[in-house]
């Protein structure tokens, strides 16, 4: 929820950094069934590229590829809790909210660093870690606040 907030506000780095740890923390969620907590911590680390890897090679499940390029992409958002490369050299980032916006799109021809996300493909992600892991998203993301609720539910095609 943090992280939709954040994309609705326009708080591009905010949003993908976010949801990158809450991207993580779900799929360890679910790794948790066959990993000690010790080897979450060491083995995959921040490392969600791997964490994924992991996570899909435990599901089993061919379908989980068409969200690798997201996760690649979510990936990227780790690198700016150290900004100093962003600061020095900067970016080109965008975070769409539905894929019509086109954040599949090249921002430019240049040298920059790209970012580009697409939140409809996070809350289809979340979607499927949910029913691997055989949890049910309606209770676990469901917020005491209705302006949470609201923006957990805001443009998003797959509400809990």
């Amino acid at each position: 929820m943090c992280g939709r907030y954040a994309v609705h506000a326009g708080l591009i780095p905010l949003g993908g950094n976010l949801h990158h740890h809450a991207i993580e923390l779900l799929l360890k969620g679910t790794l948790a069934k066959s990993m000690t907590s010790q080897k979450l911590k060491d083995y995959l680390g921040h490392r969600l590229r791997r964490t994924w890897k992991e996570f899909k090679k435990q599901a089993n499940d061919p379908s989980l590829d068409k969200f690798d390029r997201v996760i690649r992409e979510l990936d990227k958002f780790e690198n700016i809790r150290y900004p100093d490369e962003l600061v020095n050299k900067g970016a080109t980032m965008a975070f769409d909210v539905v894929k019509a916006g086109g954040a599949k799109r090249k921002l430019s021809a240049g040298s920059l660093p790209q970012y580009t996300l697409c939140l409809e493909d996070i809350d289809e992600l979340v979607v499927e870690i949910f029913r691997i892991g055989n949890r049910n998203r309606k209770v676990f993301l469901q917020f005491q606040k209705s302006e949470a609720n609201q923006f957990m539910t805001r443009d998003n095609k797959f509400p809990p």
